[in-house]
């Protein structure tokens, strides 16, 4: 694997397991310091132990996203040895099922809390080192259903927030690339990950019927949006900002 991250610096949130512990080491794996952050300890602290028995250079930060005390708190324990921040992924995020007729008013605001507020201040807490480094990569992971609505079941705050995400990089990209600092996000489709699995022992059809939809007929493995998060991260997208990269195996052209 290649080096191409080496030197870099990154913070990836949500990063103790699924999505966001692929993405922590596929960045280690080439070559970049992360700094793993989630509510998860126990799950994060075992990921950072098995890759710095690898030789890899990875720890675990507890942070909740909503809080910007949190924020401070991860950015300000990084070994200074390390240097500055040069890659944020914003990956944490909650699900929600309820829909716009029954949605919860303390529910929806914990969705927004996570998924939305939590990549906002995120940027802001990175944003002085990376501007004053004049360069930098932010990846924000947004979801398929932020371009096809969701499904008629509801998910209304997680679709909305989702599709916020879009929002929130495109006018980032434009406000910071005067900085040299890049600004994307992704949308994954179906993703096989724990959750996932979970679905198909207790709902084997409706998996099925998911799979049915997608064009390249199989869910993603988490290790493909890792590869897509190390691609912005690095220099081989150096001229590419303000992007959506759709990581979904076809499903938004059905």
């Amino acid at each position: 694997m290649s080096n191409r991250l080496e030197n870099r610096v990154a913070i990836v949130t949500g990063g103790s397991q699924g999505q966001g512990a692929a993405h922590v080491e596929r960045l280690a794996r080439e070559g970049a310091r992360v700094v793993a952050t989630d509510v998860l300890d126990e799950q994060g602290q075992s990921l950072a132990e098995r890759l710095n028995a690898e030789g890899l250079e990875v720890v675990y930060r507890r942070g909740d996203v909503s809080s910007a005390e949190d924020w401070a708190a991860v950015v300000e324990s990084i070994d200074p040895r390390w240097g500055p921040v040069s890659v944020l992924v914003n990956n944490a995020g909650i699900g929600s099922p309820a829909g716009v007729s029954d949605v919860d008013r303390s529910e929806w605001d914990r969705v927004v809390s996570i998924n939305q507020t939590g990549i906002l201040l995120g940027m802001q807490a990175v944003l002085p080192a990376m501007i004053e480094r004049g360069a930098g990569s932010i990846i924000n992971i947004a979801s398929s259903w932020a371009h096809r609505g969701g499904t008629e079941n509801g998910a209304i705050a997680y679709v909305t927030t989702k599709a916020a995400v879009l929002g929130i990089t495109r006018n980032a990209a434009m406000n910071l690339a005067r900085h040299g600092i890049r600004v994307n996000s992704i949308s994954p489709g179906y993703v096989r990950t724990a959750q996932i699995e979970f679905a198909e022992k207790n709902e084997p059809e409706r998996v099925a019927g998911d799979v049915a939809k997608i064009p390249m007929r199989r869910m993603a493995r988490t290790a493909e949006i890792a590869k897509a998060v190390a691609f912005l991260a690095s220099d081989d997208s150096s001229y590419i900002t303000g992007i959506d990269l759709l990581v979904d195996g076809g499903l938004n052209l059905t």
